[in-house]
């Protein structure tokens, strides 16, 4: 396992404490594969209730050119989406409108 799986674990384990200390159940799952099919096809045979997950707020022509895996994933997955910017994108964004 590399440095960057690493941290991606122990920050997921992380935040998945604070969300079980709030009396929510959370699983936290890091895997790697093709993000969109493994969400939605985890999500599926897991019985998942929710997904929640981050995206980078790309728009225009880099949106184009990209693809946003996190609009793909509300479109197909079996279950709700809940889908949040992350502090990058939220700064680009206030940049953008100044």
């Amino acid at each position: 396992m590399d440095d960057a799986q690493s941290q991606a674990r122990q920050s997921l384990a992380q935040y998945a404490q604070c969300v079980q200390a709030s009396g929510l159940a959370c699983e936290a799952v890091t895997e790697i594969a093709s993000p969109l099919q493994h969400i939605v096809d985890y999500a599926a045979t897991q019985q998942v209730d929710m997904i929640v997950m981050g995206t980078h707020g790309h728009t225009g022509l880099q949106h184009m050119l990209l693809g946003s895996v996190a609009e793909r994933v509300v479109r197909l997955a079996p279950c709700p989406v809940l889908v949040t910017q992350g502090p990058k994108a939220e700064k680009a964004s206030a940049e953008d409108k100044a």
